[in-house]
């Protein structure tokens, strides 16, 4: 699939590169434009701002060729980024010199065409149309062809040097050298060498491989280049398969920013929003007459019910610059529907209302619509029914509350368990615990009976003993007292 329309500057995308300039052209003086698969500059960007315009950057597209026609606009520019494209020769040359109406690109002073396909057979014609160019004092050649002897270009890289020299005497800088006065004596000696070299090598490179692809190249138009190449062929760095690649990349651009609108909110005339609106009331009405009640709040209005003297009020927050035509209110004795700009807000009223005495206001200040409903039965507070539902509600909630705690405390064998084992675990925190006295068994209770028992008659025993040993002492010091009788 082949790209069918030419791919230019448009106005467009002069805007989108111009946010540095807050997106205005006419006044513009510096644009990027790299990496938008441009095949030519076309006729929108020297008539937008081509009389502004000082530093132009082209870089990394497939532009062919360079147009006079395109570039005259260009009064003022002084840098010109063409590196990375697929330019083969700088044709046209009369049109690059002086004529009545001016002389094309008479400020540029500094022209990158690095990386681009000069060869050397169109080396001499395009070097004597930039020799044109007065103002041109800074050029770059590196990596085209011409200069490159594995594709037919020059062998030594100083000789091609001394001939652009010679070429265009006003250089100052060539690939990023400056240029001496030694090389300019030496450029004008050798002149005559260099352009019968120059011959020789072009005749070389029309036998050569690369002149075929040359030829083929200049036969076939940019949108047929895909299909002559194919789809499944190797790519190589030649002006055809940059194209293609290049229109590859540009068509899924394309079906990108196409997606990118597809999904994008489509915005609605005033005709458009009217009718939209006319058709939700409609609907709205009709599902009401039906019968099919159910409260909805689509547009996620926030509104709020308050209660006045003998009236019901409901304030709904508007945006402050939405036309107040596309609010359409409808009042009823047991609930209100609103439609906002095609949503529908549709409540149950708490009391029954005069839907006939009901207003409907507007503030200018916040946009805030206020409506005011006269309650049927005025003694009927709306404060008054939701206390009683709450209090109702409390109750309910009390009730569930003392029966929890009823059941909680029907359940206190297993709590007592646990609360005796904190206990027993505290009391003895300096010693060991006795796990028996924990768990309440028979054998236990049988046992500490027995124990009880034993103590007692331990000490009965004691007391006995105790009073024999000290009867001779209470005889002496009183002979009244007796000693208690044994049993």
């Amino acid at each position: 699939m082949s790209c069918k329309k030419p791919r230019f500057i448009t106005l467009d995308l002069i805007r989108k590169r111009a946010e540095h300039n807050q997106s205005q052209v006419n006044n513009l003086q510096e644009i990027a434009l790299h990496q938008e698969e441009l095949l030519s500059i076309g006729p929108v960007l020297p008539k937008a701002c081509g009389s502004t315009l000082r530093i132009l950057l082209l870089q990394n597209n497939v532009i062919r060729t360079f147009n006079p026609n395109e570039m005259k606009y260009f009064k003022v520019l002084e840098y010109l980024n063409l590196a990375l494209n697929n330019i083969q020769q700088i044709t046209d040359i009369d049109r690059f010199a002086p004529h009545a109406d001016g002389q094309y690109l008479e400020c540029l002073g500094k022209l990158d065409l690095t990386l681009n396909f000069i060869p050397v057979l169109y080396l001499k014609s395009s070097l004597l149309a930039l020799s044109h160019l007065r103002s041109l004092q800074e050029l770059f050649l590196l990596g085209n062809p011409c200069l490159d002897p594995k594709r037919g270009g020059w062998s030594c890289k100083e000789k091609a040097r001394l001939y652009v020299i010679a070429m265009i005497p006003q250089l100052q800088y060539f690939d990023g050298q400056e240029i001496t006065k030694a090389e300019r004596i030496r450029a004008k000696q050798r002149i005559d060498s260099l352009e019968l070299e120059l011959e020789q090598l072009c005749n070389l490179y029309r036998e050569s491989q690369d002149y075929q692809q040359l030829l083929q190249a200049q036969e076939h138009h940019e949108e047929d280049v895909l299909e002559v190449c194919g789809e499944d062929d190797v790519t190589s760095h030649c002006p055809m398969d940059r194209i293609r690649l290049s229109n590859e990349l540009s068509e899924q651009k394309a079906e990108k920013v196409q997606r990118e609108r597809q999904n994008q909110p489509k915005f609605k005339s005033e005709k458009e929003i009217e009718m939209d609106q006319q058709k939700a009331i409609e609907k709205a009405r009709q599902k009401e007459e039906s019968g099919q009640f159910k409260q909805c709040n689509e547009g996620k209005w926030a509104f709020q019910f308050n209660e006045e003297e003998g009236s019901l009020t409901l304030e709904i927050s508007i945006q402050k610059h939405l036309s107040s035509s596309l609010i359409d209110v409808d009042i009823h004795p047991t609930y209100v529907s609103v439609v906002i700009k095609s949503k529908v807000l549709r409540l149950s009223l708490p009391v029954e209302v005069q839907s006939e005495a009901s207003t409907a206001q507007r503030s200018l200040a916040t946009g805030k619509l206020l409506i005011k409903m006269p309650k049927v039965n005025s003694t009927n507070g709306v404060l008054d029914i939701v206390n009683n539902n709450c209090h109702s509600h409390d109750k309910s909630n009390q009730r569930m509350t003392e029966s929890r705690v009823k059941v909680k405390t029907g359940t206190s064998s297993r709590g007592s368990l646990h609360q005796m084992m904190l206990k027993e675990a505290n009391n003895s925190s300096f010693g060991p615990i006795e796990l028996d006295k924990i768990v309440k068994r028979k054998e236990n209770e049988e046992r500490k009976e027995t124990e009880i028992h034993v103590k007692e008659m331990t000490t009965k025993r004691f007391d006995i003993a105790n009073a024999d040993g000290n009867a001779s002492e209470t005889e002496s010091d009183s002979e009244d007292e007796c000693p208690p009788p044994l049993h």
